[in-house]
């Protein structure tokens, strides 16, 4: 039996009603929109071992520190230490910590993920602690409605860079983007579902739209300048497909509709900004 075989199984065994939260999105139709390159390029396609080009390698490396999920990185270990201190100390009842610690069990099997993926690319990277050096990550989480409305948007950002990954000309990452797309998507339904909780009671309402404007920038930022000069860099060696004005475009349409549908009115999506 391969180890995969036995996390599924584990998978398996977990499903509720409500877990996992990505099930009731995709049986509704594929959730995300389609990120398509725009642009001519070639069609270059490197698996585990092959030997890398010297910038693709770089770039490579440099997109991997950003996401951070490795079982070799112990930032990534801290923060979801620091989840479950908050489901402990914020969240309501018995049934609602179960869930997250689903959620903590899946983000470690993506830990394992990207930990083999790393030590197939560079062991020195592999255990390279990489603090997570973006403010939303630093963000004060003070109540329910905070925690709820960092995994709405910190996790559905994880799902759009995942669904771009789907055409990625590194095999390994291609191979594991359905999954991570799949299950943070799932992680950002649960913090919309605790959201949906939170925005039944007119008090918890008014709580999640006067917080939204904090998350709601850090959000839109986590997707970095519009600018970047590296971005056709990592289009022209097919590491990405869009830009990250593209992505960001799309990320907010998505998250609009979704905010919009709890009675939430849209913060201006300039204000706070600290990335354009």
């Amino acid at each position: 039996m391969s180890e995969m075989t036995v996390i599924e199984e584990a998978e398996q065994r977990g499903r509720t009603d409500l877990w996992p939260f990505w099930r009731k999105a995709y049986a509704q139709g594929d959730p995300l929109p389609k990120l398509t390159c725009q642009v001519s390029r070639p069609a270059y396609r490197f698996d585990e071992g092959d030997p890398l080009p010297e910038e693709y390698k770089g770039l490579l490396l440099r997109m991997l520190r950003h996401e951070g999920e490795r079982a070799g990185n112990k930032s990534f270990l801290g923060l979801m230490g620091t989840c479950a201190e908050l489901a402990e100390a914020l969240f309501p009842d018995q049934e609602t910590k179960l869930l997250k610690s689903e959620y903590l069990a899946e983000e470690l099997k993506h830990a394992i993920m990207f930990h083999r993926l790393a030590v197939g690319l560079d062991h020195g990277f592999a255990l390279k602690d990489v603090p997570y050096t973006h403010y939303a990550f630093h963000l004060p989480r003070e109540s329910w409605a905070d925690d709820a409305l960092f995994h709405f948007f910190v996790d559905l950002n994880g799902a759009f860079h995942a669904r771009d990954w789907r055409e990625s000309s590194y095999v390994p990452l291609q191979k594991m983007a359905p999954t991570v797309e799949r299950d943070e998507l799932g992680h950002s339904e649960m913090g919309y579902y605790f959201l949906t909780q939170i925005c039944g009671d007119k008090r918890g309402k008014a709580l999640a739209q006067h917080l939204l404007s904090k998350w709601y920038a850090a959000a839109l930022d986590m997707f970095g300048r519009s600018d970047s000069p590296n971005v056709p860099k990592f289009i022209h060696w097919g590491l990405k497909s869009v830009g990250n004005a593209e992505i960001r475009q799309a990320y907010k349409q998505y998250a609009d509709k979704k905010l919009l549908a709890l009675g939430l009115d849209l913060p201006d999506e300039g204000k706070n900004r600290r990335f354009l």
